[in-house]
């Protein structure tokens, strides 16, 4: 009888990303968690909202537990004072009276975070920016967005939740980076249609997901606000091109 050797599959085979340490995304703060199956396929990065911390979005990316995603929840750089609780805010918001400033200027995040991309996809950590995803909420979503337009590359994709682009767009940029736009305004408001035409001009492929309204800002909530997102995920997160009919698969050695 003919012995075979046999090895697992390559395509069977967990693919994990080595675990970012401080050093190596310094000064940034965060939680890092692998993806639950041990298949790093896609990186989910989250940028909470104003007034916030990580700790609130590295424990949604455990709830999602979404299959070959590892999740990267960042904190914002600049604490915000004056609060009894840990507050901070990714970009300046407030005059020094704590009075909102009339045109915020989110921009002056984005060299440390275009330096984190650069970190991610460097040879040491290994993501392609194809493969990262970024979720962001109210300036978080904000932050985000403007990341995408200062790259101007192609990331996996964008989920903004109740965040405009703030940065005025004229001419169509047609950027490739898949868009998943949440929002509780009335579409039919002007200043629904303009922040929604912003990003349409900015970039190519746009899913408008429509929130309850009168919500104000707020994160979605129940089944029928995620599923919008879940579906649009579903068709950007890149899955295990493996065998679908469960159990290892195996290849034979000569």
């Amino acid at each position: 009888m003919t012995e075979l050797n046999l090895k697992p599959s390559a395509a069977s085979l967990p693919q994990s990303k080595p675990i970012p340490t401080e050093s190596v995304l310094k000064p940034w703060i965060f939680n890092y968690a692998p993806s639950p199956d041990g298949n790093d396929l896609n990186l989910l990065i989250f940028f909470h909202g104003l007034g916030d911390t990580k700790k609130s979005f590295s424990d949604l990316g455990k709830k999602l537990n979404l299959p070959g995603t590892a999740v990267l929840a960042l904190q914002a750089p600049d604490p915000i004072p004056l609060l009894e609780h840990p507050a901070f805010s990714w970009y300046n918001t407030f005059t020094q009276f704590f009075e909102p400033l009339p045109n915020p200027n989110p921009t002056t995040v984005i060299p440390p975070l275009r330096k984190l991309i650069e970190n991610l996809i460097s040879p040491e950590i290994g993501w392609s920016l194809t493969s990262i995803h970024l979720f962001g909420f109210a300036q978080g979503g904000t932050t985000a967005l403007e990341l995408a337009l200062d790259l101007a590359k192609r990331f996996g994709s964008v989920t903004s939740i109740c965040a405009p682009l703030l940065a005025s767009i004229s001419s169509n940029l047609h950027l490739h980076t898949p868009i998943c736009y949440f929002t509780r305004q009335d579409q039919r408001s002007a200043v629904a249609q303009k922040q929604i035409k912003n990003v349409q001009r900015t970039f190519d492929h746009v899913d408008i997901i429509q929130g309850h309204v009168g919500r104000a800002e707020d994160m979605p909530r129940g089944q029928d606000e995620w599923t919008g997102i879940m579906k649009f995920w579903g068709g950007v997160l890149v899955k295990s091109e493996g065998w679908k009919g469960g159990g290892e698969v195996f290849e034979v050695m000569r």
